[in-house]
């Protein structure tokens, strides 16, 4: 490694209304995970989210719901975040950006299963 230079690759958020409004069901668990999170501009692409998605899923109090919906999305969520970390360390962009697509599929399709007013 360079002593005073560093490649970087960012992953930045492109939402279409806003992760608010995109995702308002996962917007507000993570943000009564993560008060910050309503202040932060420009809100964390879904990948920077991950983590807030394994701190949510280690809930003990969790509505049935939201649990179930974990259950079934959760785990491919995870594996996909690890796929595209490795991918982008490989510098495998192209492969990167499908693995990105895929992780948008499975946030849409858990914020589809999530009840809409959890407790």
């Amino acid at each position: 490694m360079s002593r005073f230079q560093q490649i970087r690759v960012r992953v930045e958020p492109v939402y279409e209304k806003g992760l608010a409004k995109d995702f308002p069901r996962l917007y507000g668990l993570f943000c009564g995970l993560d008060p910050d999170l309503a202040e932060a501009e420009p809100k964390p692409p879904l990948y920077d989210l991950v983590h807030h998605l394994v701190h949510l899923s280690q809930q003990k109090d969790l509505d049935p719901g939201v649990s179930q919906a974990i259950g079934l999305h959760g785990q491919g969520i995870v594996d996909l975040r690890r796929q595209i970390e490795e991918a982008i360390g490989s510098w495998k962009l192209g492969q990167a950006e499908k693995l990105f697509n895929d992780l948008d599929d499975d946030f849409l399709a858990l914020e589809k299963d999530l009840p809409k007013d959890p407790s």
